[in-house]
């Protein structure tokens, strides 16, 4: 079964339809007005002929998108939901508490639908009826895709069991590391001084605290990282650290333009997942894979009815067997 369409090109040159989606029109410029959007932070900064182009790719992209939110709001409506009152208007006042926030300068709806209108050329009567659609569409994707059955303990086991490689834990690091940076006039002589104090037994937290130049010289040089996050550290600290022993300190070696002398203090390393700590793990890719299911039979619902006109080429719409 696929979605019932018709392919029309003198159409366009008449009257601007880009589709007809159950006979509502989508028009033209609503799918240039929306190119335009995306492409606005590019605006001044990309010569107009890549921008040209880069339009033409987008039409049957974003015309698919607009079909399907079309599609959407139409079934809202088939299945009663209806917009709350004061749903928008709600909607607005979060969305310029949160700029007043980021911008630290309080911006009222009034401001905001200026601002809104001043950038994208929207008037409040087309920016409140997309808003009014957003949240229709979010109302029937929360009733379409809701999850109501549970997850039974031996689903949770035997899930686990199947795919146990796949939860494992990260191993950990603790270390502390002493910087001098190579431009210190008294490079050679700071070196020379580590060494000799730590020969006779002096601590290195006191050593870093007296003469490393790092961020954490206050902290005693102590980093506790996941072997993940050490993989993120500058080369060769990677390295260096792995190839250590707990106990054991490095040779000094250069690193982003400071010497580097380095501790290893704890190693704890990473491993299988026990059940108990995974289930929430588990848990969490079985609703998805419910919740994927879902998906795949409502977008085949609202598309396998639909009757589409298109009038823009290459727009690929799904098609079902």
């Amino acid at each position: 079964i696929s979605a019932n369409t018709a392919v029309a090109q003198e159409l366009p040159l008449q009257n601007g339809f880009a589709a007809k989606v159950n006979g509502e029109v989508i028009t033209l410029a609503e799918v240039m007005k929306l190119i335009d959007r995306r492409l606005e932070p590019n605006m001044g900064r990309i010569p107009d002929s890549v921008l040209d182009v880069e339009r033409e790719k987008l039409k049957p992209v974003v015309l698919r998108e607009l079909i399907e939110r079309r599609l959407m709001v139409q079934q809202a409506n088939r299945n009663g939901i209806t917009l709350p009152e004061n749903a928008v208007d709600d909607y607005l006042q979060r969305t310029v508490e949160r700029l007043s926030r980021v911008e630290g300068t309080r911006f009222s709806i009034d401001d905001y639908l200026f601002l809104w209108k001043q950038q994208f050329g929207e008037s409040e009567v087309q920016l409140r009826k997309n808003l009014g659609e957003e949240i229709l569409i979010s109302e029937l994707k929360d009733l379409k895709l809701n999850i109501s059955t549970s997850i039974s303990p031996r689903q949770l086991r035997d899930y686990y069991r199947m795919n146990v490689d796949q939860f494992t834990q990260d191993g950990s690091v603790t270390f502390r590391q002493l910087l001098v940076p190579l431009n210190d006039q008294d490079h050679g002589k700071i070196i020379r001084q580590v060494d000799e104090d730590l020969s006779s037994g002096s601590a290195i937290t006191d050593l870093i605290s007296k003469f490393s130049s790092g961020p954490r010289s206050d902290q005693g040089g102590l980093y506790q990282l996941k072997e993940s996050q050490l993989e993120d550290r500058f080369p060769p600290v990677p390295e260096v650290v792995r190839g250590l022993q707990v106990g054991q300190m490095s040779e000094w070696f250069n690193c982003r333009g400071y010497s580097h002398k380095i501790l290893l203090e704890e190693r704890i390393p990473g491993g299988p997942l026990s059940f108990e700590n995974a289930q929430g793990q588990i848990r969490a890719i079985l609703r998805q894979e419910i919740r994927e299911k879902k998906r795949v039979k409502f977008e085949r619902e609202l598309w396998k009815k639909a009757q589409v006109e298109l009038f823009i080429p290459g727009v690929e719409i799904p098609k079902f067997s």
